[in-house]
């Protein structure tokens, strides 16, 4: 007997909405182990990279946090490989596994005054150990979820991995604020930088379990049963025949992510230095500007469904770059009330956050099923190494160079600029997932 549709209804319902829990929570336990150092770099420098100066000491901090970004390519070359051959599942699990370990790992470092020059070492490997694993695990979250939608709702499910990665985002600076008002700023800078670090396991063990228990996404499912199934070297049939996406995936993923590490780390950093705050401080208001930005990420993925990808796009970096000098003239005034910079603040933080939803569906919609999950992770991966690994080194680095710190804001337009290009350039290819995304 033939089903009917609304047979198949109820059992791809519940498909989509573990496809989704499963995306969201293992990306929310990425982010947070990936940006909870960033939190941390005031408390770790010193004991990792001790200097003399404490801008040197912090800046060799921000290099180790440039590292882990710059392991994303080799990640998403791995992962891809994995992804295209065993199934998006199982790149997963062991993406999740990898991160998981390493973060734990992390905050069980002896430090530089103990084992000297190793510490610095072994705290380099596990963010380059981390960078890796992200650079397998967003896009694949993002293939696999993208994989189970429909032409309805390719925006919102687009939004779910940078969503969950917001989560996590929110989640670091918020278990570091709170850390801070428990434990007293010495003993902070001695051990309590560790307890952050350390959550990350029981965190890991949840989400592990539940990605086991998933079977693959329908596509690659389809895939396996028509015996397509790439057997050959995915990253070679991508370079032959999808460069011109990839570039324009390296070129997009570069500019949302500087835009997204500018909020994120460098603002945060900013406001410390230029109108006092704490860390513990200027940790609390990202947290506060993180939970905020979910919703707006929700509400932008229906936005996509509705008016395109592209005029999202260019109306969300357009947004960005014209409220980035205002946002740095205030946070940096000590006379203004806390009130006031949180609310400037989480205002860029949610324009420049919702840049990634239009962005991670079109980097799913450029690359054909059979090497999707090596396209998109590869080309995302060389792109955030470039925008988030040197980003905050970058616009620090232009600040102190020409003498004004409103330079770092010459710099993000001009990298908004070349991801406005790139935007444009794009074209989804023919298939399930191109016909789900609506073009300009």
């Amino acid at each position: 007997m033939l089903s009917t549709p609304d047979e198949h209804a109820g059992p791809r319902r519940q498909s989509v909405r573990k496809a989704g829990t499963a995306g969201l929570l293992g990306t929310a336990i990425e982010g947070y182990d990936f940006a909870v150092y960033a939190y941390l770099v005031v408390f770790i420098a010193p004991l990792f990279f001790p200097a003399e100066n404490r801008t040197v000491g912090i800046l060799a901090g921000l290099l180790a946090l440039g590292a882990g970004y710059l392991a994303r390519p080799l990640g998403g070359l791995f992962f891809g490989r994995l992804g295209d051959r065993r199934g998006r599942r199982f790149a997963l699990v062991v993406t999740i596994t990898m991160m998981g370990s390493a973060t734990f790992l992390m905050g069980a470092l002896p430090t530089y005054e103990s084992i000297g020059v190793w510490a610095p070492v072994l705290l380099v490997l596990l963010r380059i150990v981390q960078g890796f694993s992200v650079g397998g695990e967003l896009m694949g979250a993002a293939t696999y979820v993208t994989e189970h939608g429909t032409g309805r709702n390719h925006g919102v499910l687009s939004a779910i991995v940078p969503f969950g990665n917001s989560l996590g985002g929110a989640l670091a600076p918020g278990v570091v604020g709170v850390v801070t008002l428990l434990i007293a700023d010495q003993a902070m800078g001695e051990w309590g930088w560790r307890v952050p670090l350390l959550l990350s396991l029981p965190l890991t063990v949840l989400v592990l379990v539940l990605r086991t228990r998933l079977s693959d996404s329908p596509e690659f499912e389809k895939l396996a049963e028509r015996q397509d199934v790439t057997t050959g070297s995915p990253v070679r049939e991508v370079l032959a025949h999808h460069r011109a996406a990839l570039l324009q995936v390296v070129v997009l993923s570069a500019s949302v992510m500087f835009v997204g590490l500018f909020a994120v780390s460098y603002l945060t950093l900013d406001m410390q230095s230029t109108a006092g705050r704490s860390p513990g401080e200027a940790a609390r208001i990202a947290a506060v500007a993180s939970f905020c930005l979910m919703p707006c990420q929700l509400v932008t993925g229906r936005l996509v469904d509705r008016f395109g990808r592209f005029r999202l796009q260019v109306v969300l970096f357009a947004a960005s770059a014209c409220v980035v000098v205002p946002t740095m003239y205030t946070i940096s005034d000590p006379g203004l009330p806390v009130a006031a910079s949180v609310l400037v603040y989480v205002v860029f933080y949610c324009v420049a956050g919702c840049t990634f939803i239009p962005a991670f569906g079109a980097f799913t919609a450029l690359f054909p099923t059979r090497v999707r999950y090596t396209g998109s992770a590869l080309g995302f991966g060389i792109g955030s190494s470039i925008g988030a690994g040197f980003g905050p080194f970058l616009s620090s680095y232009s600040a102190d160079l020409a003498g004004n710190r409103y330079a770092a804001a010459v710099l993000f337009v001009a990298v908004v600029v070349l991801g406005l290009v790139a935007s444009w350039t794009m074209r989804p290819v023919a298939g399930p997932v191109a016909a789900m995304t609506p073009r300009r």
